[in-house]
């Protein structure tokens, strides 16, 4: 069984969506869906009672990190999925990528996400290092220009199953046992990159990170970031 975990901070029409494409699309491998409620004035309680297999915790918002995991403390799966509240399912992929992977040593798999306009997003990048960054800050502008051409390139050359250095956390699978034995997520990332830690720690133990291209999550990126996204503490 694979456990979907889904953070929700204020985004109880985003979250809706997102569940409901899950349901309506996935069909051919059993899951589960775990909601973490970060902010208690959304009640999201109703989808326990339309959703088989569906379990909402309302939790403290002490960062995305902090919620991932303690989604992955109600989890009873094999496998985790990682996936933005502000994401749509749009294909049945699971079984595939399963079926991909359940043979193979691998640490995470990125999976491929499409902007709302139906471009390719991109959702992979070099390891952070000083000069990667400039390069993968250039790439990303390509993106957020739309460059067309460019953007075309760069889904035509990861078209199958490759490693890669890190993927986004916002569609993201993982065994129960490589994330707990690699250490979770690392509550002191609050927002942004606890996926690039998380990837940089699973290669340093000699598990690869993939991306996998045989799918389609629409990703409406940015609308999972709220300026006050952060707790008072913070």
């Amino acid at each position: 069984m694979v456990s979907i975990i889904i953070i929700n901070y204020k985004q109880k029409d985003f979250t809706d969506k997102c569940v409901k494409s899950i349901y309506e699309n996935i069909k051919s491998y059993p899951f589960e869906v775990i909601v973490i409620n970060n902010s208690f004035e959304d009640d999201l309680i109703y989808l326990e009672a339309e959703f088989e297999n569906l379990t909402v915790v309302n939790n403290i918002n002490n960062g995305y990190s902090q919620a991932n995991n303690t989604g992955v403390n109600y989890a009873k799966g094999e496998y985790f999925l990682f996936l933005n509240a502000d994401t749509e399912v749009k294909s049945d992929f699971l079984s595939n990528v399963i079926e991909e992977f359940k043979v193979k040593k691998f640490g995470a798999v990125g999976l491929k996400l499409y902007n709302t306009d139906g471009t390719f997003q991109l959702s992979f990048w070099k390891e952070n290092t000083f000069f990667n960054e400039i390069k993968n800050k250039k790439e990303e502008k390509h993106f957020k220009e739309r460059d067309t051409n460019y953007i075309k390139e760069k889904e035509d050359d990861y078209n199958s199953v490759g490693e890669v250095d890190w993927v986004t956390g916002a569609a993201l699978i993982i065994k129960k046992e490589v994330f707990i034995n690699t250490g979770e997520f690392d509550d002191d990332f609050f927002l942004f990159y606890e996926d690039a830690d998380l990837c940089k720690r699973l290669k340093s133990n000699g598990l690869p990170v993939y991306f996998y291209p045989h799918c389609k999550i629409i990703h409406h990126k940015g609308e999972n970031v709220n300026m006050d996204f952060k707790s008072n503490s913070y």
